[in-house]
């Protein structure tokens, strides 16, 4: 969540720096507009058998590199998600009994119309 809560940083500003003055001058009403920004999310998955677990992760992975995905968040906004890249290996564990499997991983995505 805390990856989704961070606010992308503000483009710049137009100013105007006169070597007479201190500082720089800015418009009267700046009208501040954000940049993209890039969103880290981790991912869980379990199943019931190792060959389960594979399937469902690539399945997931063909969703997410399918092109724009909407992220909807109940009661907050809506997210307009690109995938960029995934930036470590998946970590795939199985229970000692060998009746679970899970695989978390990470997905970088950016987020090219904040607050849209």
């Amino acid at each position: 969540m805390d990856a989704l809560l961070r606010m992308p940083k503000a483009k710049e500003v137009t100013t105007v720096d006169f070597r007479e003055q201190h500082g720089v001058s800015i418009p009267q009403s700046p009208d501040v507009k954000l940049d993209k920004i890039e969103r880290t999310l981790r991912f869980w998955l379990s199943a019931d058998s190792n060959v389960e677990c594979l399937y469902r992760y690539y399945g997931l992975y063909a969703l997410l590199v399918s092109g724009v995905l909407t992220l909807k968040l109940k009661d907050f906004r809506d997210f307009k998600l690109l995938y960029s890249d995934m930036p470590a290996d998946p970590e795939f564990v199985t229970a000692a009994d060998g009746s679970r499997c899970g695989v978390l991983f990470s997905v970088k995505f950016l987020d090219y119309a904040p607050l849209k």
